[in-house]
């Protein structure tokens, strides 16, 4: 009879313990609990603590209350001037709203579907109200707040507290950038060529002034030369004139000895004026 007692007491004892054990719960600072039953919102509880649950009947289901990022995958949009971007977008949230939350949304993977779905469709409305230049000016923030209450507007909604949105990226198609580089690349090569071409154009004109100022400088020592020349031409002359001068005299002399020696025989008597002729050369040499 004993061990009929202990063997059916043992039962008791796991039955006891499981449902002590299953009869509470425990809330932690960062989390929220709601408590379900037969499908069916019984209770919420934000704050930490312990609470009693029925076992077997309440299930307790646990969200988290700290801030959390979602990263959505790049979205292409249309702007108000017809121009098409991709827009990288991120944004940073809590859930507020246990209840909602589990009511809407339930599972993280599920929230980050709704939270794609909510901000695709956010920027694609904001991003039409404004044009390229806006997103690349001061205005870039207006469309981050704009889009952000948008986001909060319909997150409210899934019981999720969105308290910031961001652009973490703002780019243009792949093919529009493909264009853009080609763009860009017939730019530099333009700016290239017309550099080049400037370049010849000022080695020309540096040519060319070289060339004339050479031959101004070619010009003036060949006028120079002709001057100094000409200067040189005119001296010469003179020196030759003047010994041509005193070479004829010599030339007279020299005849009129000749003439004295041979040309009068011995008793020869001249009647002449001394002064004349060739007798000149004779008041000369005896200094009369």
């Amino acid at each position: 009879m004993k061990n009929y007692v202990k063997y059916a007491a043992v039962p008791l004892v796991l039955l006891f313990l499981a449902v002590f054990f299953g009869a509470f719960y425990i809330v932690p600072t960062n989390e929220h609990a709601v408590v379900i039953r037969f499908g069916e919102i019984v209770r919420v509880h934000s704050t930490p603590g312990i609470h009693a649950k029925i076992p077997f009947m309440d299930v307790v289901h646990f969200y988290p209350k700290w801030l959390q990022e979602h990263d959505s995958p790049s979205v292409e949009t249309v702007l108000g001037d017809k121009r098409n971007v991709v827009f990288d977008t991120f944004i940073v949230y809590k859930i507020n709203d246990p209840a909602a939350f589990h009511t809407r949304i339930r599972t993280q993977e599920r929230l980050g579907h709704r939270i794609d779905d909510v901000t695709f469709g956010a920027v694609r409305v904001v991003a039409g109200l404004y044009t390229y230049e806006d997103v690349l000016s001061a205005k870039r923030q207006e469309i981050i707040d704009q889009t952000l209450e948008r986001i909060k507007s319909t997150a409210k909604d899934m019981g999720v507290d969105v308290v910031k949105a961001a652009i973490k990226n703002f780019t243009l198609p792949a093919q529009n950038l493909q264009a853009i580089y080609e763009n860009m690349k017939s730019e530099r090569v333009r700016i290239a060529q017309g550099i080049i071409s400037a370049g010849r154009a000022e080695a020309n004109r540096i040519t060319s002034e070289a060339d004339r100022r050479a031959q101004e400088l070619i010009a003036s020592a060949q006028k120079q030369s002709q001057t100094l020349r000409g200067e040189g031409d005119k001296e010469a002359q003179i020196i030759i004139s003047n010994a041509m001068g005193n070479a004829y005299s010599l030339y007279e002399q020299m005849k009129a000895v000749e003439f004295f020696k041979n040309g009068l025989q011995d008793n020869t008597v001249l009647v002449v004026d001394p002064k004349t002729g060739l007798f000149r050369y004779l008041n000369d040499m005896t200094g009369k």
